[in-house]
């Protein structure tokens, strides 16, 4: 497949930031996964990719962790996938093989969500390519149900299908809502899924410790963030919100840890613009990958000459 065939394109004034660079300046591809059809409380995060563009446009790009010019280094953003309304299968498809070849070409793909299911076909990209994939989650839910509402494939049964699909290890951070068949789930696949408690109270570095040891064996690491991971008073503009989540800016320094040369793919998902008060949470979206970027852009040894703000 060309996954150029299904795209619609952003032009330049739309696109992440206010403006679009060639892929030659940037290792960073934006593009947009609007997939919204097995939300069970909340739809509405099929507007997530073109609102997070749209408010990213007035963000100053001084990245407050590494000092790194954003603006220098800047983002291609191809736009956004086109999904079949009601095609789950289809939709999978695509999303896996825009991935994979993305990753052919050399590029960091930045995931706009779209529901968590996404991560699925993204994920199994990945894992083709690598001998030790390893996927690194931040979210406030397990989502490791077989099925959910008569349904195998959806937003809280993605990690459960990920590990019946693929090889990789999974990594969960942040799990503070959970049922008791996910709990047996956790105890079936121990070893190839792991689990890090992170909520309110909980030290940063210590989780990020722990974080490091766990995904010491990975050649390969894809980030997925749910932004439901953050408690709903920073972030209340997510599908299912949950109480007792931490603040944006241990999230942040949590990454700053973990994040090193061997992140190949990012997702952002569950932001629904439609309860988002004042644009919160699209916002913190936006400043996420921002920041993340940067990081990435720092642990991958590229030059930073005139890069910096300070």
């Amino acid at each position: 497949m060309n996954y150029k065939l299904y795209i619609v394109s952003v032009d330049q004034g739309n696109a992440f930031l206010g403006f679009n660079v060639d892929r030659g300046r940037t290792p960073f591809t934006i593009v947009g996964v609007p997939l919204d059809v097995s939300s069970s409380f909340r739809s509405g995060c099929r507007e997530a990719p073109t609102r997070i563009r749209t408010v990213s446009r007035s963000l100053e790009l001084c990245s407050v962790l590494t000092g790194l010019n954003i603006e220098r280094i800047g983002f291609e953003d191809i736009g956004d996938i086109v999904l079949p309304p009601g095609d789950v299968k289809t939709s999978l498809s695509r999303i896996e093989e825009m991935v994979e070849e993305l990753l052919r070409e050399g590029r960091i793909p930045i995931l706009l969500g779209g529901e968590h299911t996404i991560t699925l076909p993204s994920f199994k990209a990945l894992a083709s390519l690598s001998r030790t994939p390893c996927l690194l989650v931040f979210d406030s839910h397990a989502d490791l149900r077989d099925e959910y509402l008569g349904s195998r494939y959806n937003h809280a049964t993605v990690i459960r299908r990920i590990l019946d699909e693929t090889q990789g290890q999974v990594l969960i951070v942040g799990v503070r809502a959970v049922s008791k068949e996910e709990v047996e789930e956790y105890k079936r696949f121990r070893g190839r899924l792991e689990i890090v408690k992170l909520w309110q109270g909980s030290d940063p570095k210590e989780v990020s410790e722990e974080m490091r040891k766990r995904v010491a064996v990975c050649e390969d690491i894809y980030i997925s963030i749910d932004v439901d991971i953050l408690d709903p008073s920073y972030a209340p503009g997510v599908q299912t919100p949950e109480p007792l989540g931490i603040d944006p800016l241990s999230l942040l320094k949590i990454l700053e840890t973990v994040v090193d040369k061997r992140v190949r793919v990012v997702d952002i998902v569950e932001v629904a613009p439609p309860y988002d008060y004042s644009d919160i949470t699209s916002f913190l979206a936006a400043k996420i990958i921002i920041e993340l970027a940067a990081i990435i852009y720092l642990r991958r040894g590229y030059s930073v000459e005139g890069y910096r703000c300070w």
